[in-house]
C-alpha cells in the first residue's frame, strides 16, 4: 500500500511539473495536437469550449524533414461545446462542412478557416464539423451529429487527395468501457503526452528513411517545399475500383444529408503547371467522380480555382499553400471558400 501511494504521489507530482514548466506545450509545433481530446460520440475532437493560440514556427513538411524553409505565424483556435472549430454552438445552420485538416484549418488561425470566410465574405453561415481522419471517420461523425442535432442539415463533404483515398470499411467507433475510460484518463495527462512524444522521437530517429521525403523548388523568388510522395503519386498510373474502395456505399449512408462533394488536391498538383511539370495521374479525382455519380451526388474539383489563384499570386511572391506546409494558407482558404460559396448558393 505504501509503495502504491508513493508511486501515485510521485506520478502526480511529475505530471504537474511537466505541465507547469511548459514542457508539454513546447513539444508541439501547432495547436492541433495539443488541443486534441476524445469523445464517445465523435471519436476525436478538440477540447470543447476553449480558446487557445500559439506561434507555429514551421509547417508539417518542415517538421517531417527539415530543409530550412519556415513561415512562422500565429494560430488561434476557438472551439464550441462539441469540440469543433466554431465561434458559437450549432444553431441550425443549413450546411455542415465535413472533412479533414483542410476543413478543420489545421495550420490556419480561426479568422482564416473556410467557415469564417464563408460567413464573413459570402454571408453564408455554415457549421465546421472538420477533424483529421478518413471517410470512415466522416461517416461516423455525421451519424453522431444526426443523433445530437437531428436530421435537418445538409453536408458538404471534402475529400483530400493526399490521404482520404483508403477503402471505406464502415467501422463504428468502439463503445466506451470503464477500463477504456480509465486508460483514457492517463492518455490525457501531461506525463503520458511528454513520455510518449520522447518515445516516438526515438523510434523516428532509429528508423528514419534515407530517401528524401521533401523536395524544394524555387517559386516566386522563394523556396517552397513539396512532398516527394505526392509527386510520385501524380506521375504514376493506377486505378481504383468501387469493389475495393466502396465510396459510393459511404455516400449512400450519408444521404439524405449529403448535398455536395469537393475534391481537395495535393499541393504538388496545384503548382505543377507553374513548374512545367506534367501530371500523368488523375486516379483520385476520376474515381471520386465515378463514385459520386453512382450515388447521384454532385462533385466539384477545387483544383482549377486554386491553380488560377496560385498563378495570379506568384508574381507578387504570394502563395495559396504555406511554403513549409501541405495545407492552404489564408489565400488558399479564401479562394476555396469563394468556390464553395458559389456551389452552395446555386439552386
Amino acid at each position: 500500500m505504501l509503495a502504491a501511494v508513493s508511486l501515485t504521489v510521485f506520478t502526480l507530482l511529475l505530471n504537474a511539473a511537466i505541465h507547469f514548466t511548459g514542457l508539454e506545450r513546447n513539444m508541439y509545433y501547432r495547436p492541433s495536437e495539443l488541443m486534441k481530446a476524445s469523445d464517445p460520440n465523435f471519436g476525436s475532437i478538440y477540447k470543447p469550449n476553449t480558446q487557445f493560440s500559439m506561434m507555429a514556427q514551421f509547417g508539417d513538411l518542415e517538421a517531417i524533414e527539415s530543409v530550412g524553409v519556415k513561415e512562422p505565424h500565429e494560430i488561434a483556435y476557438h472551439t464550441d461545446n462539441l469540440g469543433f472549430r466554431n465561434p458559437s454552438n450549432y444553431h441550425g445552420q443549413e450546411f455542415v462542412l465535413v472533412g479533414d485538416s483542410f476543413v478543420a484549418g489545421f495550420t490556419d488561425t480561426q479568422s482564416c478557416i473556410l467557415t469564417e470566410w464563408l460567413r464573413r465574405d459570402h454571408k453564408l453561415d455554415t457549421y465546421n464539423l472538420g477533424f483529421p481522419g478518413d471517410l470512415n471517420d466522416y461517416v461516423n461523425r455525421v451519424m453522431a451529429f444526426r443523433k445530437i442535432q437531428g436530421n435537418n442539415f445538409r453536408v458538404a463533404l471534402f475529400v483530400f487527395e493526399g490521404n482520404d483515398f483508403g477503402p471505406f470499411t464502415h467501422q463504428p467507433y468502439a463503445k466506451h468501457t470503464l477500463l477504456g475510460d480509465y486508460y483514457a484518463m492517463f492518455k490525457g495527462s501531461s506525463l503520458w503526452h511528454y513520455t510518449h512524444w520522447l518515445y516516438l522521437r526515438g523510434i523516428e530517429k532509429r528508423h528514419k528513411s534515407s530517401t528524401p521525403q521533401n523536395m524544394v523548388e524555387e517559386l516566386g523568388g522563394k523556396p517552397v517545399i513539396f512532398s516527394t510522395e505526392d509527386k510520385g503519386r501524380l506521375i504514376q498510373g493506377g486505378s481504383m475500383r468501387e469493389d475495393d474502395m466502396k465510396f459510393a456505399s459511404a455516400f449512400e449512408m450519408l444521404k439524405p444529408n449529403l448535398a455536395e462533394i469537393f475534391f481537395v488536391p495535393v499541393k504538388y498538383r496545384v503548382y505543377a503547371p507553374l513548374m512545367a511539370q506534367e501530371i500523368r495521374s488523375n486516379v483520385g479525382w476520376d474515381y471520386l467522380a465515378r463514385a459520386a455519380n453512382q450515388a447521384g451526388v454532385p462533385v466539384h474539383d477545387l483544383t482549377p480555382v486554386l491553380q488560377a489563384e496560385a498563378a495570379r499570386l506568384l508574381p507578387q511572391g504570394q502563395y495559396v499553400y504555406w511554403r513549409d506546409d501541405s495545407h492552404w494558407n489564408c489565400n488558399g482558404m479564401r479562394v476555396a471558400a469563394a468556390e464553395v460559396a458559389r456551389v452552395l448558393n446555386s439552386p
